[in-house]
């Protein structure tokens, strides 16, 4: 078909058509807080057409990650399931809008080594946001290499931008909401109860599960689109992405107690803690909060360097010389997240971020019997 691409995968449905010289993506990054998913979104929708889809970079690699273990195990285990996946997407979307595009994983890197082409070969147009400019994504990963064509072709196939303004919009003076309680006293521990009596309002307060995806989520306080846990119990377990995500699926706002002061020693628990932050930010759920420190003082850095680093570099047959820049042995990635969690908690916290929120919940539920809002706290 003249002035079109029609492409097809084997098992998968020919791609509809778009244009050959379909226009240019964009890719803006750039310092947290300076407005690159208020830019996004404010495009996405506006943007007259209904083959578009937006949709935060986790997300989409978890939906990527189940797509390919389905044609898998569908199929077979050598079947390269690429091309069908980009070819189901490209039919999805004309105009794929990612929030916070991100590598840190070598699976990941070596995922969008080809998803990136394969979606560009389709005609697809790329809108996304990230932190760093694209010659630094995945930067001193292990087979870094390999990756660098996909991000040639993301900087052949986007306008690349810059957004730095050196202010962290997310940061100045904002009226908050009063639901930060800190430090972790018996104040804080009565916030935190009065807060939730007010949303549970008298009714009954159970325990529960979530089931998805072949596993489960143990809720331990629920009463209606509230959720109750501790720093424990939500971040000290082996929780992912998908995880917080299904939770925000099933609760509006979520409270959260007992969180500690983090460093580099409390890696793993500081990555779940931001990877919830990300997901309860992505889907504008409200956070209830008691905290050892002000939000500020979350997170510390400090030398994470350890003989256990030079154990999994054996571990995996890697040269510590040339592997022991990586970010998983330096902490790069989780300095460039405080930043990031800590720039979305202070928005959260303000009563603008609330006021959308409870007008949506109360827009959605215009039909439904009325359900009690949060409200400020003094």
């Amino acid at each position: 078909m003249q002035g079109a691409v029609l492409v097809s995968g084997l098992f998968g449905a020919p791609v509809k058509s778009v244009p050959v010289n379909s226009p240019k993506g964009l890719y803006l990054y750039g310092d947290v807080g300076t407005g690159k998913t208020m830019l996004m979104d404010l495009f996405f929708d506006t943007l007259l057409i209904e083959r578009k889809r937006r949709i935060h970079f986790h997300a989409f690699m978890l939906d990527i990650h189940a797509r390919i273990h389905k044609l898998k195990r569908e199929i077979s285990e050598t079947y390269d399931p690429i091309p069908p996946i980009a070819t189901d997407l490209a039919n999805d979307a004309f105009v794929l809008c990612f929030d916070e595009f991100q590598v840190t994983d070598i699976a990941d890197a070596m995922i969008l080594r080809r998803l990136v082409d394969e979606l560009f070969n389709r005609g697809v147009v790329m809108v996304t946001t990230s932190n760093r400019h694209p010659d630094e994504l995945y930067k001193n990963g292990i087979q870094r290499k390999s990756f660098i064509p996909c991000i040639e072709r993301l900087k052949e196939r986007c306008q690349v931008q810059s957004l730095n303004s050196g202010t962290d919009y997310r940061k100045l003076a904002r009226i908050t909401s009063g639901l930060y309680f800190t430090p972790l006293n018996e104040q804080s521990s009565t916030g935190i109860d009065d807060v939730f009596n007010m949303l549970t309002r008298g009714r009954p307060v159970y325990e529960t599960k979530l089931e998805f995806w072949g596993r489960s989520l143990q809720v331990p306080h629920a009463c209606g689109d509230v959720a109750k846990f501790t720093f424990e119990q939500l971040c000290c377990q082996p929780l992912s992405a998908a995880d917080y995500l299904e939770l925000t699926k099933h609760y509006t706002t979520i409270i959260l107690t007992d969180v500690p002061r983090m460093s580099l020693k409390l890696k793993n628990e500081a990555r779940r803690f931001i990877t919830l932050i990300d997901a309860m930010y992505d889907t504008k759920t409200i956070l209830v909060c008691s905290a050892e420190v002000p939000i500020k003082e979350l997170f510390t850095t400090e030398e994470n360097l350890n003989p256990t680093h030079h154990e999994l570099l054996d571990d995996l047959n890697l040269n510590a010389k040339e592997h022991k820049s990586s970010p998983i042995f330096t902490g790069e990635e989780e300095i460039f997240a405080f930043e990031r969690a800590v720039s979305r908690l202070m928005e959260m916290q303000g009563q603008e971020w609330i006021s959308k929120i409870i007008l949506k919940i109360r827009s959605s539920n215009s039909t439904k019997s009325a359900r009690p809002t949060l409200e400020y706290v003094d």
